[in-house]
């Protein structure tokens, strides 16, 4: 960066000595057009989904210092691609096996790229199903954990199964992922995940909210910058360039001089995450990236909280729990909100470690003195955090262990970094985090079953019962609740419902291909197949990067008794997403039904080499390599999937296998 800052101050160097012969020789006759004063440093501005902001390496220009020292700090680090990220793992070749899933992964470095590889081991000893990826994108500074992505040729960005955790220097599972039944290759990120991790990218400006296409820029920023706490940053450098104080400043927010209130909001954005399994849920309305610092979180999200069964409120503690775990501290509550994140926290700079016990317990001094620890501590040793705000494991990322901001006042022992398997919580109850804020009534009741059913991907019965319910009265104007109505009754094959639902939002929004593409499912699905058949392809006119559209209208092609047809559309599909194991499965079909052989076989290879838990691949491979006439290869996929498979009872049946 050191070359870009050099020549940005040339150029206001420039600048001044043009003015200055200005002033010497007089103005010419003909004035020049006005230019935008951004321009001089090479920068432009943001439209779209986040308008207004700028590089956040303008912000060097004038505050270096803070710049400098922002560097070092965990959010400027949150987001790189490998070639840019400062190497903290071991890419010594060691596999890491997961035995849960009998998966073996490994990550390394090869003609300048970050490779992840992975792989199972059949009954022979050799490797199967294996899969090689790219890594595009690592996420996380490396302080606790970094977790690993990968692009799409649509812009889709999916997570890798493995992290780097630093307190073990070890690799392991993701969270979540710490099962047999893991997501493998296919967990898509989503914008919403990016706005935590990273700063805004430019994207178009899109109505349709949460149900917006989900994909990125080529081209991302590196890390959360300036920008994030400070807001849109375009009109502050126009200022500063100007040299128009007074706009700089109203320009800009200063965390320091708004409403103790606004400044929290700017930190609960992100940290206040009371439930890994039901995240908050933004207003219908406003867009992903449409938060502001300086602005009332809750008029741009919703926060939710989950009794969890088991497990009392006080006993609940997760990754992101820094400010929900604080807040029921008696500490926080007896300061009557003086009490905050920057009472500890300089987001700018790093505490060095052996600063850091002095530093927080000079904050704790401030309302508590020594003696009230009876003696234990001299001032010289006193070190606040560690008895009263002991690390202890996460119970959803439980290869880590963090600060727990819950201040005790009896110290918790090693009891509190005992190990933890991972488990899905078991979610009782859902209730707004603030009801003082919070949604009322009928309007309550919905947003609670659009985060259930988002949550569970349509999956809830009771969640689609209740928006069904309450829809008709409340009439909402966002395309948003009508989406996820529509998706839960996918999920639960209500046909006529949605067709009813999908013909309703595609009379209002006729440019929306994943509502015409759920029309034409259920049309095909009534028996209606002509027109369901146009309106997949009406949905692939208007967006040819929905991998679901091709991939579906393959499907229903197929059953038609038309395989080649079928084929061209599974390879439209993976082209969009090479790790789409379903299309890879059907393309097999598709060739298999041709009498392509060997094509179908390499097509089942494949997907088993996205998803190896596939049983209908592992039965389709065992049955075209014995038409190959390979018996021992066929043999090798039985034998294998016979415990890889999700249904290893299917294969027997279907391939006569021995149990």
């Amino acid at each position: 960066m050191r070359h870009v800052k050099d020549g940005r101050r040339f150029v206001i160097c420039a600048i001044a000595l043009c003015a200055t012969l200005a002033i010497v020789f007089g103005t010419p006759a003909a004035a020049q057009p006005a230019t935008d004063p951004l321009e001089s440093l090479g920068l432009r501005e943001t439209t779209g989904s986040a308008p207004g902001y700028v590089a956040d390496g303008a912000c060097a220009e004038c505050h270096s210092d803070l710049a400098e020292s922002y560097r070092e700090v965990g959010m400027a680090r949150s987001f790189a691609s490998p070639a840019d990220a400062a190497e903290v793992e071991s890419f010594d070749g060691t596999p890491y096996v997961h035995e849960k899933s009998g998966q073996h992964f490994e990550m390394r470095k090869r003609d300048g790229k970050l490779l992840f590889r992975r792989w199972q081991l059949a009954k022979d000893g050799r490797p199967i199903n294996l899969l090689e990826q790219e890594v595009t994108w690592i996420l996380g500074s490396g302080n606790h954990a970094r977790t690993y992505l990968y692009a799409a040729p649509n812009g889709e960005i999916y997570q890798l199964p493995i992290a780097w955790y630093a307190e073990t220097k070890q690799w392991g599972m993701a969270p979540g992922y710490d099962r047999a039944d893991h997501d493998g290759v296919t967990r898509r990120v989503r914008h919403e995940c990016m706005f935590c991790h990273n700063a805004y990218p430019e994207i178009e400006r899109d109505t349709r909210g949460y149900w917006r296409a989900q994909s990125f820029p080529e081209t991302l920023p590196h890390g959360i910058g300036c920008q994030r706490c400070h807001g849109p940053g375009a009109n502050h450098v126009r200022g500063a360039l100007d040299g128009n104080d007074d706009q700089a400043k109203l320009a800009i927010v200063n965390p320091a001089g708004i409403a103790p209130s606004r400044t929290r909001d700017i930190c609960y954005g992100c940290h206040m995450q009371p439930a890994v399994a039901l995240p908050g849920i933004r207003r219908l309305g406003n867009d992903v990236y449409a938060f502001r610092p300086g602005t009332q979180l809750a008029e741009y999200l919703v926060g939710l909280d989950v009794d969890e069964v088991g497990r009392p409120r006080g006993e609940r503690f997760e990754i992101n729990h820094h400010p929900y775990r604080l807040e029921q501290s008696r500490c926080f509550l007896r300061s009557k909100g003086r009490l905050s994140c920057l009472s500890c926290h300089d987001p700018h700079r790093k505490v060095p470690a052996a600063e850091r016990a002095a530093h927080y317990a000079k904050v704790c001094r401030e309302c508590h003195a020594l003696a009230s620890c009876s003696g234990m501590h001299d001032e010289a040793e006193a070190d606040c955090v560690a008895c009263h705000m002991p690390k202890r494991r996460t119970q959803d990322v439980v290869h880590a262990v963090m600060t727990d901001h819950l201040i005790r006042r009896v110290p918790g022992g090693d009891e509190l970094r005992a190990p933890l398997d991972e488990r899905d919580p078991s979610v009782g109850d859902v209730h707004f985090l603030d009801r003082g804020v919070a949604p009322e009534g009928t309007l309550g009741d919905a947003y609670r079953a659009i985060a259930v059913l988002r949550a569970t991907g349509g999956a809830s019965r009771e969640a689609l019962a209740k928006l069904r319910q309450v829809i008709p009265s409340w009439k909402p104007d966002s395309v948003e609740p009508y989406m996820d109505l529509a998706m839960a009754q996918l999920r639960q094959r209500k046909f006529a419902e949605l067709e009813a639902t999908a013909s309703s939002i595609v009379s209002s929004d006729r440019r929306n291909a994943q509502a015409i593409e759920w029309l034409g499912v259920a049309r095909w699905a009534l028996g209606k197949k002509d027109e369901g058949l146009s309106l997949l392809d009406d949905a692939i006119a208007i967006d040819p990067s929905r991998e679901e559209a091709l991939f579906n209208r393959g499907l229903l092609t197929a059953t038609m008794g038309r395989p080649s047809e079928a084929a061209a559309y599974f390879e439209r599909a993976l082209a969009l997403r090479p790790t789409f194991a379903a299309a890879w499965h059907h393309l097999g079909e598709a060739r298999f039904s041709q009498g392509q052989v060997a094509e179908a076989i390499a097509a089942y290879r494949r997907a088993l080499s996205s998803d190896p838990r596939r049983t209908d691949s592992y039965i389709a491979i065992v049955r075209a390599l014995e038409k190959a006439k390979k018996p021992i290869e066929a043999e090798r996929y039985r034998g294998h999937g016979a415990t890889a498979a999700a249904r290893p009872e299917l294969l027997r049946r279907a391939t006569d296998a021995p149990p």
